[in-house]
């Protein structure tokens, strides 16, 4: 076959002028406004970063601070040594340097396999531990509190303790863990102590629920009431069964006491920007006189079909099989 004559290696480059070459040299020179612009881009991007680390620091700071808090905090449950309060004498001797630095204490909770091992306080309301911490100084994260109708001596039918969720395993971060059934076998009993005497409390159900009633078809399940007839407890536990994410085994008597924990979930949040009033609710019921406190957590299986809010739903596309659900309310509050 021939060869193409045309092929690059037969060609030869045409020799350039002399000005040609000049123009070749001569680099373009970038105007006066680009430069002003890469300026600018340069400063934003600087300041962006600057501002983007103060945050990342100021927040592992925060967090840094509010555990170093809480093992602060936790070194004044001591067992009586010499010198240590004898008053008042009511309260158990263990929690007696932390009453008497704040007597707002009621209770200590501790959550095994988790960051919670916290005080509990109570105020004449639910808003001021919301944002104070132990030592009633503002802090963001507060603290664990109970709800200010609630009582510990004696309990009340359900005793709720709230905490916020900062993702982060401060407060009550990390009773998200218990939406999954592995971590619940890890962690079956919760120790919900009163300053007066110790409990312990058996894991029952775990259920996501919300706050607003726009976000669940005009509805609102209420569990944060601490008093009720032995037959509206039974229908309660029916509705929170119902919802849970799984079943324990554990049994629930309309004569038992049980334990609220709530904390915030971002779990049905539509976007990133807007953090929906939706919340994380882990319950258990106190282990009854002469009974055992460990859980056979081989009974527990996962609720194919658990009853979520309308936001729920609504985030994941999914007909909601429970809209035409009976709405429960509590009834003959006493």
């Amino acid at each position: 076959m021939c060869e193409n004559p045309n092929t690059p290696d037969n060609l030869t480059e045409p020799e350039k002028t002399p000005a040609e070459t000049r123009l070749k040299k001569k680099k373009k020179k970038p105007s006066k406004f680009s430069r002003t612009v890469n300026v600018i881009i340069t400063v934003i991007a600087v300041f962006v970063l600057l501002i983007s680390g103060t945050i990342c620091v100021r927040y592992f700071m925060d967090i840094y601070g509010a555990k170093e808090q809480a093992e602060e905090i936790s070194e004044l449950v001591t067992e009586p040594t010499e010198g240590y309060p004898s008053e008042p004498a009511e309260v158990q001797p263990k929690y007696r340097k932390a009453y008497n630095e704040n007597n707002d204490l009621v209770g200590w909770i501790t959550v095994p396999n988790t960051t919670i091992n916290h005080p509990v306080m109570q105020s004449d309301d639910n808003n001021f531990y919301l944002r104070h911490n132990f030592y009633k100084e503002y802090y963001r994260r507060g603290t664990v509190f109970m709800d200010y109708r609630n009582s510990v001596d004696p309990f009340d039918k359900n005793t709720i303790l709230y905490g916020h969720n900062y993702l982060d395993s401060t407060m009550f971060s990390d009773l998200e863990k218990y939406k999954d059934i592995e971590f619940y076998k890890t962690a079956p009993v919760i120790t919900f102590n009163t300053i007066y005497k110790d409990y312990q409390w058996k894991v029952f159900a775990v259920f996501l629920t919300t706050a607003s009633p726009e976000l669940d078809n005009g509805y609102v399940f209420n569990y944060i009431y601490p008093a009720m007839t032995d037959e509206n407890f039974t229908e309660f536990i029916a509705e929170v069964e119902k919802r849970s994410l799984y079943h324990t085994g554990v049994e629930v008597l309309p004569t038992d006491k049980i334990l609220t924990l709530s904390t915030c979930t971002r779990d049905m949040d539509l976007s990133r920007s807007k953090q929906e009033d939706a919340r994380c609710v882990v319950m258990a019921r106190l282990v009854r006189d002469g009974e055992d406190a460990p859980v056979d957590t081989s009974l527990a299986t996962v609720n194919e079909n658990p009853k979520y809010p309308q936001l729920w739903y609504d985030k994941y596309n999914i007909p909601n099989p429970y809209i035409n659900d009976e709405k429960w309310y509590p009834k003959g509050i006493e």
